[in-house]
């Protein structure tokens, strides 16, 4: 959801609360009230910071000579450049279904985890994806994960 969508979930959840606040006060139990507005602003709270973890993203570009990784939440806040032809892709395919496993880009002794928010057919695609992009003339093909 976007965080205009999250505001309005946050302000009917609010307005609800309100309403059922102000029906108790009026009863009798006003001490009720500064729950209700405290209510409002921790599912505000909650939503803003699952609206930041879930705007992560990382950007993977395969240029002639180099891989570029980019990530972060609004604009890149990490940049990594990476020699193309010194690049090795390793996936860790565990057993369980339950461990989604590593995707790792390792070059001159440097290990950089990509992917670390897939699941692991996502991961296995990716990853089979990067090695048809290294080990053949594709360049400016951008991923997203």
């Amino acid at each position: 959801m976007s965080w205009r969508a999250n505001v309005i979930l946050a302000a009917s959840l609010g307005a609800v609360s309100s309403i059922f606040g102000a029906g108790i006060a009026w009863v009798g139990y006003w001490m009720i009230l500064p729950f209700a507005g405290l209510e409002f602003l921790v599912v505000l709270i909650c939503l803003g910071r699952a609206y930041k973890k879930l705007s992560y993203m990382e950007v993977l570009s395969v240029h002639e000579s180099t891989l570029l990784v980019e990530s972060g939440h609004d604009k890149p806040d990490t940049r990594v450049e990476l020699p193309r032809h010194w690049v090795k892709v390793l996936f860790d395919d565990p057993a369980s279904s339950f461990d989604v496993g590593k995707l790792v880009l390792q070059s001159s002794g440097r290990n950089l985890e990509i992917g670390k928010l897939l699941n692991k057919e996502e991961k296995r695609k990716l990853h089979d994806e990067l090695l048809h992009c290294l080990n053949f003339d594709e360049p400016r093909l951008r991923l997203i994960s």
